[in-house]
């Protein structure tokens, strides 16, 4: 199974030396954070776009690693909601041709949604529909699978954490089985799940066959803390057990960059990712064992 790290952990550094970084950690692969997309004069957006994404690809060269999975661009704020959706769209579309141009196989894409979720449920995935339809062309053109994402929100009146669109598995089940093209697959963020008040595994068991992503990292229930998996309380060993039991074929791939946000040095996010790569390849060996013994 390949084991990757978001750029997003040594972004500060920038994404050359991140992907220097996360190679000489010990990863297979590099999972490229692109929101950069956000801003406007951001590089992803110049006209240098192409030669910039050539440049990283020929770092990840040197470093002997890949580009195995990227997220798009999240969300997009704007006083018209139209706008921000069309703006969205088109940024999706650049993501999906750099992702295609770096050899990313799938790309992680949030789907539409905010805190007015609960009660508007219907409204949500009939724009969602619309919404990864329309990315579905250049999903195929760029040989990219798109990977929806199971999102929570803030009830801002109580300041709790609150599920949101796919938070329910079987609502993100639906979502892919609605969509129905082999190019669109459920990426699970192991940690949103606690959020939204549902387990991981139980999340992961629902999916089955339709996941084909995974953000992995680990937090207490309340906040969405991206930290190393074991230094909080969601449960690893039936997280794995449950990854195991649906045969996952997909990569792991950890999002763990807020605990990097401390380590201000590039000796220290060496020392950190060191025991990222150390925890992951541990997690991927208890899958592996879990497997040999459920045949």
């Amino acid at each position: 199974m390949i084991l990757s790290q978001t750029t997003a952990c040594a972004s500060k550094f920038g994404d050359e030396e991140a992907i220097r970084l996360i190679a000489q950690a010990g990863f297979d692969a590099v999972d490229f954070d692109m929101s950069n997309l956000r801003n406007e004069k951001g590089i992803l957006l110049s006209p240098d776009y192409q030669k910039y994404i050539t440049a990283l690809c020929d770092e990840a060269k040197r470093n002997n690693v890949f580009f195995n999975q990227g997220h798009a661009l999240g969300s997009f704020r704007h006083p018209d909601r139209e706008v921000a959706r069309r703006v969205l769209v088109e940024r999706n579309i650049r993501a999906l041709e750099i992702a295609g141009l770096m050899g990313i196989k799938t790309l992680v894409i949030h789907p539409i949604g905010t805190g007015d979720y609960i009660g508007n449920e219907q409204c949500f995935f009939e724009e969602n529909l619309k919404y990864f339809q329309s990315l579905l062309p250049y999903a195929y053109k760029h040989g990219v699978k798109l990977a929806c994402e199971n999102m929570w929100c803030v009830d801002k009146k109580k300041g709790v954490r609150l599920g949101s669109v796919c938070s329910n598995p079987y609502e993100h089940a639906y979502y892919v089985d609605a969509v129905a093209d082999p190019m669109l697959v459920a990426c699970l963020d192991v940690g949103h799940s606690s959020l939204s008040g549902r387990e991981a595994q139980d999340c992961i068991r629902v999916l089955g066959k339709r996941l084909g992503a995974l953000h992995i990292h680990d937090n207490d229930y309340l906040d969405d803390m991206h930290t190393l998996p074991g230094l909080s309380e969601m449960n690893w060993d039936e997280i794995t057990k449950a990854l195991a039991e649906i045969e996952y074929e997909g990569d792991f791939t950890l999002e763990t960059d807020s605990f990097f946000d401390s380590l201000c040095t590039v000796e220290e996010t060496q020392c950190g990712l060191k025991l990222a790569e150390l925890i992951g390849r541990k997690l991927i060996y208890n899958i592996e064992q879990y497997k040999s013994a459920g045949k």
